[in-house]
């Protein structure tokens, strides 16, 4: 292990086919600590195998992994003063870890916002997306308490301690987001149910305007990088808006209290009238 003060945390689930390539990219700048959620396949097994620590973490029960309990988890299996808490999805290029290397040597910062640049659908050329992601920061600067899903928690320090690195090739963390659309519904399915769960509790409402805007936010988030990428460019913009749509949907249902068995009961009223009319 090298003297590195920084620990590369990266969350897993049967991911054999794919972490060989952020452990390798990541080992020689630091401590990689995988936190598995009960893999099954030789996750762990190839992880080790490059280098890495390898724990079973705490039971998330959400689809948000930046809770304060595994924030707490993490601290106590390492003493490393900077972190990079990132998924099995990302690399980095060699001048972005130099670059966090100098970070963590030094005492201005100690939060920093990174680039990240998304791949859909096997296209590489061209970005689907590009955005920023504060997944770099020192020990005790960030609180996960009450996090919501897709937020890296609330920052302790001062405005000016928080360094932005440029959006430009870099310093972006490439991110290659594995989806097909199958998966994709699956998943974002379940995104969107815990986020309009969020929403709900919070006491956020149903509005068809916010509805669109956020369809049509995503829809341009998505499509005005990915376009490059032809016809999937177009589809993945489409099915992100559809996530969207999915999201204010569920809260719809939550508020109304639609459920299967209230819709069913409905229906009943109905077929009962069908059959009473045969009598």
């Amino acid at each position: 292990m090298n003297n590195s003060n920084i620990a590369f945390i990266i969350f897993t689930l049967n991911e054999e086919k794919r972490i060989e390539y952020p452990v390798r990219n990541f080992v020689k700048y630091g401590e990689v600590i995988i936190l598995d959620g009960g893999s099954t396949d030789k996750t762990g097994e190839i992880a080790q195998k490059y280098g890495a620590k390898f724990l079973q973490r705490p039971n998330m029960g959400t689809m948000c992994g930046e809770t304060q309990e595994m924030l707490n988890f993490v601290l106590a299996n390492t003493d490393k003063k900077w972190f990079f808490w990132q998924y099995v999805d990302d690399l980095a290029p060699r001048s972005l870890l130099e670059k966090m290397t100098k970070i963590s040597k030094q005492n201005k910062y100690k939060k920093v916002i990174v680039p990240l640049y998304t791949y859909l659908w096997g296209k590489t050329k061209f970005p689907a997306l590009k955005g920023s992601v504060g997944c770099f920061f020192e020990r005790g600067s960030v609180d996960f308490s009450n996090n919501k899903i897709h937020q890296m928690g609330r920052f302790l320090g001062k405005k000016e301690e928080i360094l932005y690195l440029p959006i430009c090739d870099k310093y972006a963390i490439r991110h290659f987001s594995l989806y097909n659309i199958s998966k994709f519904a699956t998943n974002h399915l379940a995104y969107a149910e815990a986020e309009a769960e969020q929403k709900y509790v919070s006491g956020k409402k149903y509005s068809i305007i916010k509805m669109f805007a956020a369809m049509l936010r995503y829809f341009w988030l998505f499509y005005k990088n990915n376009w490059k990428n032809g016809a999937v460019g177009f589809m993945a913009a489409l099915a992100y808006s559809y996530f969207r749509l999915l999201t204010y949907f569920r809260l719809y249902e939550k508020e109304k209290g639609i459920t299967l068995e209230m819709i069913e009961s409905q229906f009943v009223v109905e077929k009962k009238k069908i059959i009473d009319s045969l009598a």
